[in-house]
C-alpha cells in the first residue's frame, strides 16, 4: 500500500500470492487488468451465473491491460474462458510499463474518443475521476435490462456516482489489525477479536506500550487518509453540496487531533516527528517491538514472508475497530468500467459482468468483492490463504473471513476522491503534519487544509471550463 500513497486494489491480489511486493510514491507497481500469476487459481464457484448476452454474431472486444499482466498465462487463461462462454473475442490493449503508468495513455485516449472498450479501474481515485468526467458508460440500464441484479451481488462493494454505476468491482480491499503474540502474552492481555471500537483499542495500546523495553502498543501507517480515519468511518464527505471543501466538518478536526494524541500525548506509538525524523519504515511491525499494527489487509504478505521477515514469535490478524458513531471499515473497491464510446457496449457489459463474477479464480482481483458466494466458496479462498501463514501463528480460515469479509461492518472509502483527490491528499499531509510536529495550532491546521482545496478545486472548476 503506502509506502504507496494511494494504492490500488491489486496490491490485495498479493494476499494470496504472497510474493514480494513493492510499495512506493503514489501507487504500486501492479498491474491493471488480465490476471496476476502470483495468485493460485481458484477452482470454479458452483455460483449461477446469468447467461450471456444474445448476439446475432461474435464480435471482438477491447481490454486495456499493462504488458506485465499481458504476458501472463493466468491471463490467457482468463481470456480462453472467457470466450468459451461467450463467443466473444476479448484482445488486450497493451501498455508498456506497470501500475498507474496505464492511465497516462487511457487518459489520452479517452479525450480523443478512443474506441477502447473496457477500462481497468484500479481505485476509487481513478473510477471518480472518469466517472465525472463523462468518459465511462452508465450501466444501469444495461444491466436491468439483462437481468443482472447488482445491488444483491456487490452490496457494500457497489459505488454510484449520482445514483448511476459506472463499474462492477471484481475485488475489494480493505484494513485490519495485525498483532504481536508475544508481547500480548508477556503483558498478559487477551487478544483481540471480533468487533471492537477505537477506544478499546487505544485501552489495549495503553497495557502494552512498555517503553522500558522500546516496546510500543500501536503503529499507524503514515498515510494521509489515517488524518481524517474517524471522519471517514462515519462516512463523512470532503466535499459539500457547493462543490466545496468540507475539512471545517467538525469531524476531521476531531480525527487530526486524535492522531496526534496518540503519538504526543498517549504516546502510544511513534509521534508523527518520530516517525519522519527517524524514517521508520512501513514495514516495521515486523521487527517485534510494535504490539498492534493497523493497515492493510494487504500487509498479510509480510508475516507470511518469513524470509525475508525472520521471527520467533506469532502473528494475529483481528478486525479494524470502528468509530461508535458508525460501524464501518474503511477500504477501496476495483474493477472495470466501459469507454462511453465502445462500439459494442452490450458485449462489452457482459464482459465486465463476468469479470466482476469470475475473476477472483483466476487469480487477478485480491478478496471477491461479491457478496453472494456460498459458504464453499468462500471457504476454499481462505482455507488456502490461511495455509500461507506459518502454522505457528495459528491463523484459520474462520480468523481470515472475519477479518477480510466483515460481515458485520459496513464499508466506507478510505480516501477523499473527488475533483482534486491527488491534491487534496497532498494539502491534508502538508497542512496536518505542521499540526502533528508541532508547527502550527489544530485549528489554523485545519483552515488551512479547507482554505487550501477550496482554492485547488476552484482552479479545476476554472481549467475544465
Amino acid at each position: 500500500m503506502e509506502k504507496n500513497k494511494y494504492r490500488t486494489v491489486s496490491v490485495s491480489v498479493l494476499i494470496f500470492g504472497m510474493i514480494g511486493l513493492s510499495l512506493a510514491g503514489c501507487s504500486s507497481k501492479n498491474d491493471a487488468g488480465g490476471a496476476s500469476s502470483s495468485v493460485p487459481t481458484v477452482s470454479p464457484a458452483s455460483t449461477e451465473m446469468p447467461a450471456p448476452v444474445a448476439k446475432k454474431e461474435a464480435v471482438t472486444l477491447k481490454w486495456y491491460s499493462t504488458s506485465g499482466n499481458a504476458n501472463l498465462p493466468a491471463t490467457k487463461t482468463l481470456l480462453e474462458a472467457y470466450k468459451a462462454y461467450s463467443g466473444n473475442t476479448v484482445e488486450l490493449e497493451t501498455v508498456a510499463g506497470d501500475g498507474d503508468v496505464i492511465y497516462k495513455k487511457i487518459d489520452i485516449d479517452l479525450s480523443t474518443s478512443g474506441t477502447v472498450d473496457v477500462i481497468p479501474l484500479q481505485n476509487p481515485i481513478i473510477h471518480a475521476k472518469y466517472a465525472n468526467s463523462g468518459f465511462l458508460l452508465p450501466l444501469n440500464d444495461i444491466y436491468k435490462d439483462a437481468g443482472v441484479d447488482y445491488e444483491k451481488k456487490f452490496g457494500k462493494y457497489l459505488t454510484k456516482f449520482s445514483d448511476k454505476v459506472y463499474m462492477l468491482p471484481t475485488g475489494a480491499g480493505t484494513w485490519a489489525v495485525f498483532y504481536n503474540k508475544k508481547i500480548f502474552d508477556d503483558a498478559k492481555v487477551p487478544y483481540p477479536k471480533g468487533e471492537w471500537t477505537w477506544d478499546q483499542y487505544v485501552e489495549t495500546a495503553r497495557k502494552l506500550t512498555d517503553s522500558s523495553k522500546g516496546i510500543y502498543g500501536s503503529s499507524f501507517p503514515d498515510y494521509d487518509n489515517t488524518f481524517y480515519l474517524l471522519a471517514a468511518q462515519r462516512g463523512i464527505s470532503g466535499y459539500k453540496a457547493d462543490g466545496t471543501s468540507n475539512y471545517d466538518d467538525p469531524a476531521f478536526k476531531e480525527s487530526l487531533q486524535w492522531l496526534g494524541d496518540l503519538g504526543n500525548k498517549l504516546k502510544i506509538q511513534p509521534s508523527w516527528l518520530e516517525t519522519k525524523s527517524k524514517k521508520i519504515p512501513y514495514d516495521a511491525f515486523m521487527n517485534g517491538k510494535y504490539a498492534m499494527q493497523f493497515t492493510g489487509t494487504w500487509f498479510a504478505f509480510a508475516p507470511i514472508d518469513m524470509k525475508t521477515y525472520p521471527r520467533d514469535w506469532k502473528v494475529g490478524i483481528t478486525q479494524p475497530p470502528v468509530d461508535p458513531n458508525g460501524k464501518n471499515m474503511i477500504g477501496i473497491t476495483s474493477g472495470n468500467g466501459i469507454n462511453k464510446y465502445s462500439k459494442h457496449p452490450k458485449e462489452a457489459a457482459d464482459f465486465v459482468n463476468w469479470l466482476a463474477d469470475n475473476q477472483y479464480k483466476y487469480g487477478g482481483s485480491g478478496t471477491p468483492a461479491r457478496v453472494d458466494l456460498t459458504k464453499e466458496d468462500t471457504d476454499k479462498i481462505f482455507q488456502e490463504m490461511a495455509a500461507k501463514f506459518p502454522a505457528a501463528d495459528g491463523i484459520t480460515t474462520e480468523d481470515l473471513k472475519d477479518v477480510f469479509l466483515t460481515p458485520n461492518l459496513g464499508l466506507k472509502p478510505e480516501k477523499i476522491t473527488g475533483s482534486i483527490a491527488a491534491e487534496y491528499g497532498k494539502i491534508i499531509l502538508q497542512e496536518g503534519e505542521s499540526y502533528l510536529v508541532g508547527q502550527k495550532p489544530l485549528d489554523d491546521a485545519v483552515k488551512a487544509i479547507k482554505s487550501r482545496a477550496d482554492e485547488a478545486i476552484e482552479k479545476a472548476k476554472t481549467s475544465k471550463n
